[in-house]
């Protein structure tokens, strides 16, 4: 049996440990095949309160660990740290209890089973095995040489897409209480930052409607912790009120991304108060001061959260994950980003460089990519995984964005050719894994997830416009092309592939900024103020004479922004009114 420090089971007493659990691996599928006998998959994650009831109830059983422990080959996997057999496995929430065959086909799944159900369901599935197993390894063998038909990047991308989603949207959004569906209620993150955007770009009240009272009906109601900060991961009722309260990382660099966001833009007080506060619950509670990474989660405790502060602080927080997941601890980098630029704070600024500083000395692997996880004082673990790239490049341009330092864009470029060379499919798109890792069971099965593609596919127009490179334009829109033909059965999760579509649309000029990152600071600002979302910004240090012969400009006259289109940029703007007049001839 495995040391149970290998895995993470509930707070609360219970025997979980007991079950011979082995990791995701190579040797747990080889003793199965030895023993010939089906794997239990069991994927939690340490923020999850049903997990946490599971190892509490089923798996403290003595029926239930006896049987699995003589007739299953027992594997845990943790949600967080292998997001991509959880893509392969999921059953629809967590706990996720699967079945598979030794070679890893799926036999059957559930969530949540308590005691009598998962008996029953352990004596029928190890029955049926041992009676089938002949013909059920021989389907899997035919299911796996036929795979899954890659669909080829294909079909015109146009505008009227991101219509279709944004009706959807509008169909799911509940305009009593904001938010979209009924219950249980998500923040929906992807869908709050694509109303945004299509609310700056097009000028339409409508989707700022939605953004705001859906924003404030969480922020106002029992989805916020009102005592300590941060936002809870969801509501259990329609009107916000009843939270389920684990605190993810993952939830706060979104909703501090669009905070950050509306606070430049709206300047309402509203926002800027809920920024400042969940800005503030993520620095302390979140964010490890020398390591400058992010922790993955604080779990939920209702009884703790309910106290008011002074009570609170004679009782033990709730633990508190320090995995630090680099996807996520990158999104906040980013999003650290933005919020020091709205608030003019040059502190956070400075705290998400030192992040991505600390990812790219830490965390990289030998093509420049990142791994996946590390734990306080342990090494990186888990390579090419394609989510954690995604976020990596999106935050290393934010930061140039907002702080001008050229080493971020540098670092963009190179993680771009590193994601094409690692990543691409043939057919157009982007895998989720690079298949570094060991590719059992179904992540043999590559994938080409909606969202990160869309991200990846957002970033490579960005650094087309700021470099000017038209072969980035090209792999983004055959990245968008993969999915012109099936977007519509995503609905509302289609949203990270409609806001970048609307930056493909998109005629944006780019803002070219000569001078060092501090010469440039005001002109930068400025340049962030302009009406249009979608201007990208690049800053061009004096010093690098390569990059500044390549677009034709002049370091003598520095500080100074040059407003181009392509590669044709206007007269040399040197005050930020001159920046203002320059853009507004532009758009006439």
């Amino acid at each position: 049996m495995n040391s149970v420090s290998e895995f993470h089971f509930s707070p609360r007493p219970n025997r979980a440990g007991e079950i011979a659990w082995r990791p995701w691996g190579k040797e747990a599928f080889s003793e199965a095949h030895r023993a010939d006998k089906p794997i239990l998959l069991s994927i939690s994650a340490v923020w999850c309160h049903w997990c946490h009831v599971m190892d509490e109830t089923s798996y403290s059983d003595p029926r239930v660990i006896e049987a699995i422990n003589e007739r299953f080959t027992p594997v845990r996997v943790d949600n967080d740290r292998r997001p991509d057999v959880n893509a392969r496995y999921n059953q629809g929430g967590w706990p996720t209890t699967a079945f598979l065959t030794p070679a890893g086909a799926l036999l059957a799944g559930a969530t949540y089973m308590p005691p009598e159900q998962m008996l029953g369901a352990l004596d029928q599935i190890a029955n049926f095995y041992k009676e089938n197993r002949a013909h059920i390894e021989e389907r899997a063998v035919e299911l796996r040489k036929e795979g899954a038909p890659e669909r080829p990047a294909a079909g015109e991308l146009r505008e009227t897409m991101i219509v279709r989603v944004l009706e959807e949207i509008s169909g799911a959004y509940d305009p009593e209480y904001g938010g979209f569906g009924t219950e249980p209620k998500f923040p929906m993150t992807d869908v709050l930052e694509f109303l945004l955007q299509e609310h700056r770009v097009t000028g339409d009240e409508r989707p700022y409607e939605m953004l705001a009272r859906s924003l404030l009906g969480m922020a106002d109601g029992g989805m916020y912790d009102h005592v300590e900060g941060g936002f809870f991961r969801y509501s259990t009722t329609r009107d916000w009120s009843i939270p389920h309260f684990e605190k993810m990382t993952e939830d706060h660099a979104a909703l501090l991304r669009v905070l950050a966001e509306l606070t430049r833009t709206t300047r309402n007080d509203r926002f800027r108060e809920t920024l400042g506060s969940a800005l503030q619950y993520t620095r302390t509670v979140l964010r490890d001061p020398h390591t400058h990474f992010f922790a993955g989660s604080q779990d939920a405790d209702e009884a703790y959260f309910a106290l008011p502060l002074e009570e609170r602080r004679k009782r033990e927080a709730p633990y508190v994950d320090r995995t630090s997941y680099s996807n996520w601890t990158a999104a906040m980098a980013g999003a650290f980003a933005l919020a020091g630029a709205a608030l003019e704070d040059d502190d956070v600024l400075r705290e998400s460089e030192a992040t991505l500083d600390a990812l790219h000395d830490r965390m990289r692997d030998e093509d420049g990519l990142l791994y996946h996880f590390i734990e306080p004082g342990g090494t990186p673990h888990v390579r090419g995984l394609l989510a954690d790239q995604a976020a990596y490049l999106r935050a290393l341009l934010d930061a140039h964005d907002c702080g001008g330092q050229p080493r971020f864009l540098r670092r963009a470029r190179d993680l771009a050719d590193a994601i094409e060379r690692r990543f691409a499919s043939p057919q157009g798109g982007f895998y989720d894994h690079a298949g570094v890792e060991e590719q059992l069971g179904n992540l043999a099965v590559r994938q080409r997830p909606l969202a990160d593609n869309s991200l990846l596919a957002d970033s490579f127009l960005r650094l087309a416009a700021l470099d000017n490179d038209d072969r980035r334009r090209a792999v983004a829109e055959q990245t968008l092309q993969v999915y012109a033909s099936n977007y519509g059965s995503m609905h509302m999760f289609a949203a990270p592939f409609a806001r970048a579509l609307r930056r493909y649309f998109s005629a944006a000029p780019s803002v070219v900024l000569v001078g060092t990152a501090d010469q440039t600071s005001e002109l930068r600002e400025a340049a962030r103020a302009l009406p249009n979302p979608l201007i990208t910004v690049r800053t061009i240090d004096p010093g690098d004479a390569k990059a500044l012969q390549e677009r034709g400009m002049d370091a003598s006259i520095a500080p100074v922004a040059y407003l181009c289109r392509g590669n044709v940029c206007g007269a040399p703007a040197r005050t930020t009114a001159e920046l203002r007049t320059a853009y507004e001839q532009l758009a006439v």
